[in-house]
């Protein structure tokens, strides 16, 4: 379909809503108390519904990370989950007020079954999974270290 063929009302809808979103995003960010008077708002004037507005913020956090996470494949990380936590924890810093209206509304069916597909994708397309949570952080899994009393009861237990 080019774009000749697009019902205008159709254009100036998403594109009302893509502005509706960033401003509720930029609400949150600045202030995430704001979260319920900015849902209600957004669902009031451009959304109709919470699952609507819950699924564009989702589907912009994945065009976001994925648009990250071919960079990150393109440079051989395939299986690096490491690489892939990073990515979500500097895709949180970008998406700060997305984060927040997702982590918020982590349980909510509509945002469990958005979010299970995009974990489904990523575990087969890069061999990683993706956290639960949005906008906490995501802790790094770090190696740990061996000491000398380890290695000793390791020595002594043969």
């Amino acid at each position: 379909m080019t774009t000749s063929t697009i019902d205008r009302s159709a254009w100036e809808q998403t594109k009302r809503r893509q502005r509706a979103l960033h401003a509720l995003t930029d609400t949150l960010s600045q202030d995430p108390t704001a979260l319920p008077a900015a849902v209600r708002r957004a669902r009031s004037e451009t959304f109709g519904s919470l699952d609507a507005l819950l699924l564009d913020a989702h589907a912009q956090w994945v065009r976001t990370f994925e648009a990250r996470l071919d960079q990150v494949l393109e440079q051989g990380g395939y299986g690096d989950q490491a690489a892939v936590d990073q990515l979500w924890l500097d895709t949180a810093r970008t998406l700060e007020g997305t984060a927040v209206l997702l982590d918020a509304y982590a349980d909510h069916p509509a945002l469990v079954r958005a979010h299970a597909q995009h974990a489904r994708r990523t575990r087969q397309a890069t061999g990683v999974t993706l956290p639960s949570t949005w906008a906490r952080p995501v802790p790094l899994r770090r190696t740990r270290r061996a000491g000398w009393r380890c290695r000793a009861r390791a020595l002594l237990a043969h």
